[in-house]
C-alpha cells in the first residue's frame, strides 16, 4: 500500500528511513524482550516483574532516539524532514518497546492465540491508519503516513499491554531490575543490530548515492515481496523460540541442534517452493504496485533464493541462541554484516542494485556456512 501510494521516491526514503528505525531500534528495547522469553518460559511467576523491566527504558529510549533523529534530520535521512523523522520513529520505536515485549510474554506463557491476534492486530491497525490517512488526505505525504503509524502503535501498545495485565497483573517496575536486563538483553541487541546491517544496511547506503531515492524504492520494493513471502516461516521461528531456550537448558546445543535440524526439512521446502513462486509470478508487480516499479521484478527474481540460505542459517543461530552460545552467534552475525557492508561500498556506487544483490548473496552464504561448521565443529570436539 506505502509502495503503491508513495510512488518510488518517497517510498525510497521511508524504506531507507525504516531501515536506520530497524538499526536503531537495537538500542530502544536492548534485546530485553528476549530475556522476558528466557525467564517467563522456565518461571511464570516471573512474568509481571520481567515485563516490567523491559518496558520502563524501552519507552523512555524511544522517546529519546526519536527526539535526537528528529534534531539530526538530513543526517539521519537524506531529504526528509525533522517532523516526518520524529512521527515515524516514535511509531517504530514505541511499538517496539511496548507491544513486543507484551507478545513475548503471552508466548513463553504458553498463550500463543493471544500473542498471535495481538500481533495481527496491530499490523490490521497499521493497514487501517494507513488508508484511511491516503484516502482523507489529498496530498499524500510522509507526514500523513508518520501519524497514521504512530496512532496504530499507540493503540496496539495499549491493548497488549491491558490483555498481557489481566492474565499476569499489573507491570512491576524497578530500576534495579531494568538495569539487570538491560544488561542480560545487550548481547541480543547486538544481534539484532548485526541482522539488520546485514539485511537493510544497503538501503541506507543507496539512498546516499545519486538517484538514490528511485533505486531505493525499487529495490525495497521486491526486497518487501520477499519478506512477505517468508512469512510463515518467521512464525514457525517465533512460535518454537521458547521451545529452543527449554531444550537448550536440558540438552545443550546437541540439543538444540537436533531440534533445529527436525525443523529444517519443512522450512527448506516452504523456502524453495516460495522462491520459485516468487519467480514465476514476478511480473504481477506492474499489475500491484504500479508501472513504476516494473525494475523490481527483477529484483525478486534474483533475491528469489535468498530465503532459501537466510532461513537455515536463523535456525543455526536459533540452536546457538538456545544454548547459551549466543556471543557465538553475534561473532557470525557480525562478521556477515561487514561483509555485506564492505562489499555494498564497493559495488554499489558502479553496479547500483546488482552490487547490492551480490552483497546481500556473499553475506549470507557466509552466514549459513560458518554456523554450520562452527556448531558441527563443536560437537565433534565435545562428544555426548
Amino acid at each position: 500500500m506505502l509502495a503503491r501510494f508513495l510512488e518510488e521516491r518517497l517510498y525510497g526514503l521511508y524504506a531507507a528511513a525504516l531501515a536506520l528505525f530497524l538499526l536503531l531500534g537495537a538500542f530502544v528495547t536492548l534485546g530485553t524482550s528476549h530475556i522476558v522469553v528466557k525467564r517467563v518460559s522456565t518461571d511464570r511467576s516471573l512474568a509481571s516483574s520481567s515485563w516490567g523491566a523491559a518496558l520502563l527504558p524501552g519507552v523512555v529510549l524511544a522517546i529519546g532516539w526519536s527526539l535526537l533523529l528528529a534534531v539530526l534530520g538530513d543526517i539521519a535521512v537524506p531529504r526528509m524532514g525533522g517532523q516526518a523523522i520524529l512521527l515515524l520513529a516514535l511509531a517504530e520505536f514505541l511499538g517496539a518497546a511496548v507491544s513486543v515485549p507484551a507478545a513475548q510474554a503471552l508466548q513463553a506463557l504458553d498463550r500463543f492465540p493471544q500473542s498471535a491476534v495481538l500481533t495481527m492486530f496491530w499490523t490490521f491497525l497499521r493497514v487501517s491508519f494507513v488508508a484511511i490517512a491516503f484516502f482523507v488526505v489529498d496530498e499524500k505525504t510522509l507526514i500523513a503516513v508518520g501519524w497514521a503509524l504512530l496512532l496504530a502503535s499507540v493503540v496496539a501498545g495499549m491493548i497488549s499491554s491491558l490483555v498481557l495485565a489481566s492474565i499476569v497483573g499489573r507491570p512491576q517496575f524497578s530500576l534495579r531490575e531494568s538495569r539487570q536486563i538491560s544488561k542480560e538483553g545487550f548481547p541480543f541487541s547486538l544481534t539484532q543490530v548485526s541482522g539488520i546491517v546485514l539485511g537493510d544496511i544497503d538501503k541506507q547506503m543507496l539512498v546516499r548515492t545519486t538517484n538514490g531515492d528511485f533505486l531505493t524504492g525499487i529495490y525495497s520494493a521486491g526486497n518487501r515481496v520477499l519478506g512477505l513471502a517468508a512469512t510463515p516461516l518467521y512464525a514457525v521461528l517465533a512460535a518454537t523460540y521458547p521451545r529452543f531456550f527449554a531444550t537448550g537448558a536440558q540438552a545443550g546445543l546437541r540439543g538444540t541442534w537436533g531440534y533445529a535440524r527436525r525443523l529444517l526439512p519443512a522450512v527448506a521446502a516452504y523456502a524453495a517452493v516460495a522462491g520459485a513462486a516468487l519467480f514465476a509470478l514476478a511480473p504481477l508487480v506492474d499489475d500491484i504496485l504500479g508501472d513504476g516499479y516494473s525494475d523490481s521484478i527483477g529484483v525478486i527474481r534474483w533475491m528469489a533464493v535468498i530465503p532459501l540460505i537466510h532461513l537455515p542459517a536463523l535456525l543455526a543461530g536459533e540452536a546457538l541462541t538456545g544454548a547459551g552460545y549466543q556471543h557465538t552467534r553475534n561473532r557470525f552475525i557480525i562478521a556477515a554484516g561487514a561483509i555485506n557492508v564492505v562489499l555494498n561500498l564497493a559495488l554499489i556506487s558502479r553496479y547500483g542494485i546488482d552490487g547490492v544483490i551480490v552483497a546481500t548473496y556473499a553475506s549470507e552464504v557466509f552466514l549459513l556456512g560458518g554456523l554450520i561448521i562452527w556448531i558441527r565443529g563443536h560437537l565433534e570436539e565435545n562428544p555426548a
